[in-house]
């Protein structure tokens, strides 16, 4: 690998006996999570809970769980920052669809309920 597409650091500090870093790989994955968050909420429209944020989240879900979790090389995989793009994306996506498969149902029931507090009031008729 390329010394330039290495995983940069960009801000670190040390909070109490913690240490904690941001690099460029986990810029480049929020940043990966928030277009296909942004693309799964427009394929999608309203009917995700939570909205833009749970897309959002859901797709970060999936590439710590394709990074991270499932080690499965794939052959010709494109590296950046020493995230695979490829393997990434796909994760995303899936991770995407399963969440909205598994929250429709009973995110259509929760939005269609009859408000009672809302109810038109009938008009009174004159005689």
């Amino acid at each position: 690998m390329s010394p330039i597409l290495a995983d940069l650091v960009i801000f670190t500090f040390a909070l109490g006996g913690a240490h904690f870093l941001l690099s460029a790989g986990q810029i480049l994955c929020w940043f990966l999570a928030l277009a296909i968050g942004i693309l799964a909420r427009l394929v999608f429209g309203r009917r995700v809970p939570f909205g833009i944020f749970s897309t959002v989240v859901i797709a970060l879900a999936g590439i710590w769980f394709a990074t991270d979790v499932v080690l499965v090389n794939i052959s010709k995989e494109i590296f950046l920052y020493d995230v695979p793009l490829l393997k990434a994306c796909a994760s995303a996506v899936v991770f995407e669809l399963l969440w909205y498969l598994a929250s429709y149902r009973s995110y259509r029931n929760w939005t269609r309920r009859r408000r009672l507090y809302t109810t038109p009031a009938t008009p009174v008729q004159e005689q």
